[in-house]
């Protein structure tokens, strides 16, 4: 994809690497910030580009909350932090920022490939709470066959999985899998309702929303998405790991389609001082036991607050892919 340097960047408010005539990014390369994922002034725009360590490179985020963060989770790690705007959301808005985004911000003079990975439902909250999200849903396939930069873009919606409990969102999103290839990337942060209660700070239980994630993915499958982080003095250590992996072991046995699994950190100020990223060593010995106890073979990913960690460790130094 090609893009405007200066313009771009000073848009969408992202870091750059390099300066000359202008600025180059090399998504996930060393000099690469992941650290900012602004979404415009007030939070609220609709559409926010981002350098983003999971996407490998430039991910085109969709927001459905411009005027204030909602969600069904109150993640410790949460970074986005509470705000209001008097910004409505409307799928014209979104259309037009779109357009703007792809027909203005690129073809400069001088300008450079930046490929778009995905363009990814998230935002300021939980996006199955919209109800737009069938329009967006729409807007976003529209756009990948409209224009040509978004071809070879994912469609990716990153869900904390509480929406597997409605039927109604449920057939939604099975039907946009199945139609447009969409990807569910569904949370599961802990092993144990111990753990489970600090880093949701919901009322919703672990085994229900194993059994909501082993559900909907019995019909399409799901990537994985979890976050490894210090709360105060805790931190999920080989204990934690083991009954995560009990966890992925029995929604497996119930049918659960599991593509993948990202473990990653911090990467960006969060709503709670207590909430500290982990190191890369401690992500790959969490990975190291989950893969060591589970019952059949799953990709797994870990990402430190950098980028994608690499399996080997050289000189008590995970290595950066």
């Amino acid at each position: 994809m090609v893009f405007c340097f200066r313009e771009f960047f000073n848009r969408y408010n992202i870091i750059a690497p390099y300066q000359s005539c202008g600025y180059y990014v090399e998504p996930m390369t060393k000099g690469s910030d992941v650290s900012r994922h602004s979404r415009g002034e007030g939070n609220s725009s609709l559409i926010y580009p981002v350098i983003a360590r999971r996407s490998g490179g430039l991910s085109l985020g969709i927001n459905l909350f411009p005027d204030s963060k909602t969600c069904s989770f109150n993640c410790p790690y949460c970074e986005v932090l509470p705000f209001s705007s008097t910004v409505e959301f409307s799928p014209e808005k979104l259309e037009a920022q779109m357009e703007q985004f792809f027909h203005h911000d690129r073809e400069e003079p001088g300008a450079v490939q930046l490929p778009l990975r995905d363009i990814c439902i998230s935002g300021n909250g939980e996006p199955t709470l919209s109800p737009w999200l069938g329009e967006v849903l729409e807007i976003c396939s529209q756009a990948r066959m409209k224009y040509p930069e978004a071809l070879k873009a994912k469609l990716v919606l990153i869900t904390n999985s509480t929406g597997f409990l409605d039927p109604g969102i449920v057939d939604l999103l099975h039907t946009w899998q199945r139609n447009a290839g969409l990807s569910i990337w569904a949370k599961l942060d802990a092993g144990t309702p111990e753990w489970f209660a600090l880093m949701s700070g919901s009322e919703f239980s672990l085994p229900g929303m194993c059994e909501a994630i082993s559900d909907f993915s019995r019909k399409e499958p799901v990537v994985i998405q979890t976050m490894l982080c210090a709360l105060g003095e805790n931190f999920p250590g080989q204990a934690e790991a083991e009954a995560y992996a009990d966890r992925l072991n029995a929604m497996i046995a119930c049918g659960a389609a599991i593509d993948a699994v990202d473990f990653y950190t911090i990467a960006r100020p969060c709503v709670s001082d207590e909430a500290k990223p982990i190191s890369a060593s401690s992500i790959i010995d969490f990975m190291d036991t989950v893969q060591l106890r589970l019952a059949k073979p799953i990709s797994l990913k870990g990402f430190d607050s950098r980028g994608q960690i690499g399996k080997a460790m050289r000189g008590g130094t995970a290595s950066h892919d």
